[in-house]
């Protein structure tokens, strides 16, 4: 007898799409969710981040998983997380998410490239390259990833298949510095039990939530693939399960390896890969060319993990404004090409304005390349988090409006447990985004003004998009009980 499976049989004569097995799924979201971009701040929580990992894993990425399955099952060639909101709440959160997601990658961009800087600092410069010389080599490679947006659509998957195998053996790397230094020289921080679980439970949480709850992030770039899996309630729960495991184990790995060589409190956020890697494998002439060689291929991954990321955001802003929900620059692109560079190129703006100011704002207050980093860093995630909460609202809401809809997956349970796994991640993703904002046990004035002052620019473009928005205008008409296809009527010129 032939295995039960969910999906349907194909019709007489028709080709069925191959199914994904769940190997392939998991090594999709390990691939798309590992960036070697967000080791040193996992490691810069402290040995508590074992004990979040897990937490979050259990609290957050497997409700999470089980939602965008669903959503991705129900609605597989809607456009993701914009078409979801769309349904769920209509045009004008549709056009807020569309926004975010380009302003987000905009911010993202030179976050990256500052570490890209930082690893020139230490590799080559002993750490001790100039402020505004790491500014000025980010502000360019900004305008290099404008140029490759431009010019190009694809990037290949080798790129990203490359990417993924040397951000594994990265981080196979530190493993074995870790190991290396704690043998001869013991580890540089301590792993009793005390240590493994924060005892101080709210700081612990203020810093630990927001960064571990980001890394985990993504997976519903692969959600709609469940269509196309064999058995998708048997392999879903399982795919996110095993990708769950094994992005938190490597993410644990790196945190480990570079904690046993550095405290947690003397890891740099910019330079604290390589610093680990050379610290680790000591100062003979072999272990120079093995760091060297790491670097470069960490520099590699830095620029393939945000290449396809501003090409996909461009391109989204693109279409968004062909269809009046961003300015008319947004859908520019070039006449041979058919590339987004209206979006590329605004990228590039925000991406260089947002650096240089910031640079500027800590300059003045004796900050560091760190310090700049970090604000665009939580600048960027703030945004990078909204769109998740409205998701996650919108997977309750369309649970009520829609519920004859075809689900290949369904998050198992009834109502009350629909409830439990739509509220429990939409208020840690509202509680990372606050703490990424404001950190009541390590407040800065410049670190908060400064995002606030972001976020409230951010905010005000937004609603001017949305009200300019000729959805909108469609849905403003239709709530006042008129004809939004009506012709606007002239005024009487007797009067």
């Amino acid at each position: 007898m032939a295995a039960h499976t969910d999906r349907p049989p194909a019709a007489d004569g028709a080709k069925t799409r191959p199914a994904f097995r769940m190997f392939d799924m998991v090594l999709f979201s390990v691939a798309a969710m590992l960036l070697l971009s967000q080791l040193t701040l996992t490691a810069s929580v402290g040995p508590s981040a074992i004990f979040w990992t897990v937490a979050i894993i259990i609290v957050f990425f497997v409700p999470y998983g089980l939602v965008t399955a669903e959503l991705g099952s129900a609605y597989p060639d809607a456009g993701g997380i914009y078409a979801w909101v769309v349904r769920a709440f209509g045009n004008r959160w549709g056009s807020r998410v569309s926004w975010w997601y380009w302003v987000n990658v905009g911010l993202w961009v030179p976050s990256v490239y500052l570490m890209f800087s930082g690893a020139i600092s230490s590799m080559f410069f002993d750490g001790e390259l100039n402020f505004w010389i790491q500014v000025a080599i980010t502000v360019v490679l900004i305008w290099v990833n404008y140029w490759v947006n431009a010019r190009s659509l694809e990037t290949g998957t080798w790129v990203s298949n490359l990417g993924a195998g040397i951000t594994l053996a990265v981080i196979a790397a530190l493993a074995v510095a870790g190991g290396m230094y704690a043998s001869a020289h013991g580890s540089a921080t301590e792993w009793s039990f005390s240590a493994l679980l924060p005892t101080d439970a709210l700081p612990a949480l203020a810093l630990a939530l927001p960064i571990i709850i980001y890394n985990f992030l993504g997976f519903e770039l692969m959600s709609s693939a469940s269509t196309q899996m064999e058995n998708p309630r048997r392999d879903v729960p399982r795919t996110i399960l095993v990708a769950g495991a094994l992005i938190g184990g490597f993410y644990l790995i790196a945190t480990i390896g570079m904690q046993l060589i550095f405290p947690a409190e003397e890891i740099s956020e910019t330079t604290g890969l390589l610093d680990a890697l050379q610290r680790g494998f000591g100062d003979s002439g072999a272990a120079h060319v093995v760091v060297t060689v790491l670097g470069i291929g960490a520099l590699f991954c830095f620029f393939a993990s945000l290449v396809p990321w501003t090409i996909g955001a461009n391109l989204a802003a693109a279409e968004s404004a062909q269809h009046g929900d961003l300015p008319k620059v947004f859908a520019r692109k070039h006449p041979v090409r058919g590339t987004p560079t209206g979006a590329a190129m605004l990228t590039s703006v925000v991406g260089t304005v947002f650096t240089v100011g910031y640079a500027a704002l800590f300059s003045l207050t004796d900050g560091a390349i760190d310090d700049v980093f970090w604000n665009l860093f939580a600048f960027s995630s703030v945004i990078f988090l909204l769109p998740y909460i409205v998701m996650m609202l919108a997977f309750g809401r369309l649970r009520r409006i829609d519920a004859a809809a075809t689900r290949p997956y369904r998050v198992p349970g009834g109502a009350a447990l629909t409830r439990l796994i739509t509220w429990v991640p939409t208020v840690l993703l509202a509680a990372a985004a606050v703490f990424f904002v404001w950190n009541p046990f390590d407040f800065s004035w410049p670190v908060t003004g400064s995002i606030l002052i972001g976020l409230a620019v951010t905010v005000v473009l937004q609603e001017w998009f949305c009200f300019k928005s000729p959805q909108w205008a469609r849905d403003r008409a239709l709530e006042r009980g008129e004809d939004p296809d009506a012709e606007p009527q002239l005024a009487d010129a007797s009067l």
